[in-house]
């Protein structure tokens, strides 16, 4: 067995013009303690994401086809951790996320799990939905809350589906077959932008409804029309 102290866990960032917060997210990965490394894989970004990233020399930067899926299959591929942890651009990690980690998949038969979820914003839905992550159930469970698994389990079950909408449900059917999948007592931090953008009320009942629809069979293709295309 790899001793606690030895793992490392390899930090995926997929990317879609998100150079108003990659930096901020890179740089509390970099402060992190522990074996990480950081892995951005960009998929066709406009802006300067790119850039951004290779500012950072401690920062391995791909670029590959488009889709948070295809992202974050590829950077898995160029991943040098046993433990794989999917972070998306505009969400922080909380500072013992090492030890949380690691203590986690010491546990007899788990083989992943993920964060609770806060905002940075203040709203009477989102403080509800906030509370809500802490359930270890994929209808309170999502991509945001930062995904993390053992390498040989996400190789062994093929990674992500290359679907377009709802990887992160999707995968967490398959990942609970095959060993405990669950939440951590440690939040991560996301933007609210989409709420922001959207409605706050608006987007919560927009999001329940999509997931509803994909439970009961909507193609995400269908569904993916409906949904922002940050990555």
């Amino acid at each position: 067995m790899v001793q606690v102290q030895n793992i490392k866990i390899s930090i995926i960032i997929p990317c879609l013009n998100e150079a108003g917060f990659l930096e901020k997210t890179i740089e509390n990965c970099l402060k992190l303690q522990g074996n990480f490394e950081v892995i951005v894989v960009d998929g066709g970004s406009s802006d300067n994401t790119v850039s951004i990233a290779r500012k950072f020399s401690d920062v391995k930067t791909f670029s590959s086809k488009k889709g948070r899926a295809n992202q974050m299959n590829f950077g898995a591929k160029e991943a040098e951790g046993e433990v794989l942890l999917f972070l998306h651009a505009d969400t922080l990690l909380p500072e013992n996320t090492y030890s949380l980690i690691t203590e986690q998949l010491e546990k007899s038969r788990h083989i992943g799990g993920s964060f609770r979820l806060r905002f940075d914003k203040s709203h009477p839905g989102l403080n509800l939905y906030s509370w809500c992550s802490r359930f270890s159930l994929e209808f309170f469970t999502y991509g945001d809350h930062a995904f993390f698994v053992k390498k040989e389990i996400f190789k062994s079950i093929g990674g992500f589906k290359t679907i377009s909408f709802m990887e992160d449900i999707e995968i967490q059917k398959r990942l609970r077959q095959n060993g405990k999948f669950k939440k951590l007592q440690a939040y991560v931090l996301t933007s609210g932008r989409r709420f922001e953008e959207n409605g706050t009320t608006k987007q919560l009942v927009l999001d329940v409804f999509l997931v509803c629809l994909y439970n009961l069979s909507v193609s995400p293709n269908q569904l993916k029309r409906f949904y922002s295309d940050h990555s």
